[in-house]
């Protein structure tokens, strides 16, 4: 729900259209994982309506038409902490739980680190139009992203 929001947002607000099509993108990739999931299991978990998806993916919205320098703080940290450290605990994860299954999740078509590159280069240079007010708005929205993502993994992590 989360990665939909964050790639409907880009794909329709003119702000943000240097961020379409990075490869970073993670909807295609958890919907194929669901599939399997579903074909294994038989049945895939899907997004509580009043959970932490649906309150963050409301709450991205919002700043998207309002705060700008916000939205790429959580677009930012989103894309970015699923990339080196969360590859390795998905690695880790699957090893343990799905006999060693890599999920298309981890997988990126291209160079991963030039996509990454890009991108980053794309939010500096965005934010080189941004006050110093506006830069530093921007990095105190870390502490919502993390703690929103905290929140998505801990419902995740709910038997």
């Amino acid at each position: 729900m989360v990665y939909e929001c964050l790639e409907g947002i880009v794909a329709r607000e003119p702000a943000f259209e240097s961020f379409r099509g990075t490869g970073l993108e993670r909807s295609a990739a958890l919907a194929e994982d669901l599939a399997w999931w579903e074909a294994t299991f038989g049945a895939a978990p899907e997004a509580a309506p009043e959970g932490s998806g649906s309150a963050y993916a409301e709450y991205l919205e919002a700043l998207a038409e309002r705060d700008p320098p916000a939205f790429l703080c959580h677009f930012y940290n989103q894309y970015f902490a699923h990339t080196a450290g969360g590859r390795m605990i998905g690695n880790q994860m699957s090893d343990k739980l799905l006999d060693g299954k890599d999920l298309a999740f981890y997988q990126w078509d291209g160079d991963l680190s030039a996509m990454m590159a890009q991108v980053k280069a794309d939010i500096n240079r965005v934010a080189e139009e941004w006050s110093e007010e506006q830069r530093s708005h921007c990095l105190e929205e870390t502490e919502k992203s993390f703690k929103m993502s905290g929140q998505l993994l801990q419902e995740i992590a709910k038997p």
